[in-house]
Protein backbone atom coordinates (compact mmCIF):
# COMPACT_ATOMS: atom_id res chain seq x y z
CA UNK A 1 0.00 0.00 0.00
CA UNK A 2 1.24 3.30 -0.39
CA UNK A 3 1.64 6.01 2.28
CA UNK A 4 1.61 9.60 1.91
CA UNK A 5 3.37 10.65 5.35
CA UNK A 6 2.49 8.65 8.34
CA UNK A 7 -1.00 8.13 6.80
CA UNK A 8 -1.90 4.93 4.91
CA UNK A 9 -3.47 6.06 1.45
CA UNK A 10 -6.65 3.89 0.98
CA UNK A 11 -7.53 2.56 -2.41
CA UNK A 12 -11.00 3.08 -3.85
CA UNK A 13 -13.61 0.86 -4.79
CA UNK A 14 -12.54 1.09 -8.32
CA UNK A 15 -9.36 0.91 -8.01
CA UNK A 16 -9.52 -2.86 -6.58
CA UNK A 17 -12.16 -3.35 -9.22
CA UNK A 18 -10.12 -2.73 -11.80
CA UNK A 19 -7.09 -5.09 -10.54
CA UNK A 20 -9.72 -8.05 -10.72
CA UNK A 21 -10.20 -7.24 -14.38
CA UNK A 22 -6.95 -7.14 -15.02
CA UNK A 23 -5.57 -9.66 -12.73
CA UNK A 24 -8.69 -12.71 -13.32
CA UNK A 25 -8.24 -14.56 -15.99
CA UNK A 26 -11.20 -16.70 -17.75
CA UNK A 27 -10.97 -20.21 -18.12
CA UNK A 28 -9.63 -19.17 -21.58
CA UNK A 29 -7.11 -17.09 -20.30
CA UNK A 30 -8.15 -13.74 -21.37
CA UNK A 31 -9.49 -11.18 -19.00
CA UNK A 32 -12.96 -10.29 -18.09
CA UNK A 33 -14.75 -7.39 -20.23
CA UNK A 34 -17.84 -6.04 -18.54
CA UNK A 35 -20.25 -7.05 -20.49
CA UNK A 36 -19.08 -10.70 -19.59
CA UNK A 37 -19.25 -9.88 -16.30
CA UNK A 38 -22.72 -8.01 -16.05
CA UNK A 39 -23.58 -10.83 -17.99
CA UNK A 40 -22.35 -13.36 -15.80
CA UNK A 41 -24.00 -11.41 -12.61
CA UNK A 42 -27.54 -11.25 -14.38
CA UNK A 43 -27.36 -14.94 -15.13
CA UNK A 44 -26.67 -15.59 -11.47
CA UNK A 45 -29.26 -13.54 -10.54
CA UNK A 46 -27.79 -9.73 -9.64
CA UNK A 47 -28.99 -8.16 -12.70
CA UNK A 48 -26.55 -5.30 -13.01
CA UNK A 49 -25.83 -3.22 -16.09
CA UNK A 50 -22.43 -2.91 -18.33
CA UNK A 51 -23.01 0.75 -17.94
CA UNK A 52 -23.09 0.70 -14.05
CA UNK A 53 -20.08 -1.66 -14.20
CA UNK A 54 -17.75 1.19 -16.07
CA UNK A 55 -19.57 3.60 -13.94
CA UNK A 56 -18.15 1.58 -10.37
CA UNK A 57 -14.95 0.88 -12.61
CA UNK A 58 -14.46 4.96 -13.09
CA UNK A 59 -15.08 5.62 -9.56
CA UNK A 60 -18.07 7.54 -10.77
CA UNK A 61 -20.64 5.44 -8.86
CA UNK A 62 -20.30 3.19 -5.25
CA UNK A 63 -21.84 -0.42 -4.76
CA UNK A 64 -23.89 -1.80 -1.99
CA UNK A 65 -23.46 -4.51 -0.48
CA UNK A 66 -25.26 -6.89 -2.86
CA UNK A 67 -23.54 -5.92 -5.71
CA UNK A 68 -19.89 -6.15 -4.20
CA UNK A 69 -21.21 -9.70 -2.79
CA UNK A 70 -21.70 -10.20 -6.10
CA UNK A 71 -18.54 -9.05 -7.87
CA UNK A 72 -16.72 -10.88 -5.14
CA UNK A 73 -18.56 -14.48 -5.30
CA UNK A 74 -17.54 -13.88 -9.36
CA UNK A 75 -14.25 -13.19 -9.19
CA UNK A 76 -13.46 -15.95 -6.71
CA UNK A 77 -11.94 -13.48 -3.85
CA UNK A 78 -12.94 -12.73 -0.19
CA UNK A 79 -15.16 -9.87 0.57
CA UNK A 80 -12.39 -8.72 2.87
CA UNK A 81 -10.68 -7.91 -0.90
CA UNK A 82 -12.97 -4.53 -1.01
CA UNK A 83 -12.16 -3.84 2.30
CA UNK A 84 -9.30 -1.64 3.64
CA UNK A 85 -8.61 -3.93 6.87
CA UNK A 86 -5.06 -5.25 7.09
CA UNK A 87 -6.42 -8.53 5.44
CA UNK A 88 -7.78 -6.32 2.47
CA UNK A 89 -4.91 -4.99 2.01
CA UNK A 90 -2.83 -8.31 1.81
CA UNK A 91 -5.43 -9.73 -0.62
CA UNK A 92 -5.20 -6.49 -2.66
CA UNK A 93 -1.46 -6.71 -2.73
CA UNK A 94 -1.67 -10.51 -3.84
CA UNK A 95 -3.82 -9.13 -6.33
CA UNK A 96 -1.72 -6.72 -7.80
CA UNK A 97 0.81 -9.17 -8.59
CA UNK A 98 -1.63 -11.48 -10.04
CA UNK A 99 -2.66 -8.56 -12.73
CA UNK A 100 1.04 -7.79 -13.02
CA UNK A 101 1.52 -11.29 -14.15
CA UNK A 102 -0.89 -11.03 -16.83
CA UNK A 103 1.89 -9.59 -18.83
CA UNK A 104 3.56 -11.93 -21.36
CA UNK A 105 6.87 -10.77 -20.43
CA UNK A 106 6.16 -11.26 -16.99
CA UNK A 107 5.05 -14.87 -17.12
CA UNK A 108 7.82 -15.68 -19.57
CA UNK A 109 10.36 -14.47 -16.99
CA UNK A 110 8.51 -16.72 -14.09
CA UNK A 111 8.17 -19.38 -16.86
CA UNK A 112 12.10 -19.34 -17.27
CA UNK A 113 13.10 -19.03 -13.92
CA UNK A 114 11.85 -22.40 -12.75
CA UNK A 115 14.85 -24.11 -15.20
CA UNK A 116 17.35 -21.84 -13.21
CA UNK A 117 19.70 -23.12 -10.34
CA UNK A 118 19.35 -21.34 -7.13
CA UNK A 119 22.56 -19.66 -7.64
CA UNK A 120 21.25 -18.73 -11.35
CA UNK A 121 18.11 -17.55 -9.96
CA UNK A 122 19.91 -15.10 -7.00
CA UNK A 123 22.29 -13.66 -10.14
CA UNK A 124 18.60 -12.70 -12.26
CA UNK A 125 17.24 -11.14 -8.54
CA UNK A 126 20.62 -9.14 -8.38
CA UNK A 127 20.33 -7.94 -12.32
CA UNK A 128 16.74 -7.27 -12.04
CA UNK A 129 17.90 -5.24 -8.79
CA UNK A 130 20.85 -3.51 -10.55
CA UNK A 131 18.37 -2.57 -13.52
CA UNK A 132 15.27 -1.00 -10.86
CA UNK A 133 18.32 0.90 -9.20
CA UNK A 134 19.59 2.13 -12.72
CA UNK A 135 16.08 2.54 -14.07
CA UNK A 136 15.39 4.84 -10.89
CA UNK A 137 18.82 6.57 -11.02
CA UNK A 138 18.12 7.87 -14.86
CA UNK A 139 14.04 8.31 -13.89
CA UNK A 140 12.56 6.15 -15.81
CA UNK A 141 9.38 4.65 -14.40
CA UNK A 142 8.49 1.29 -14.29
CA UNK A 143 6.18 1.53 -17.54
Amino acid sequence: MSREGDEAVQETFAVKLRRLFEGVRSESGDTYTPREVAEALTQRGRKISRAYLYQLLKGESEPGYAVVEALADFFGVPLDYFSNSARGEELNAQYEILAKLGDSNVRELAFRAQNLTPEGLRNVLRYMEFEEHRNKDEGHTSE
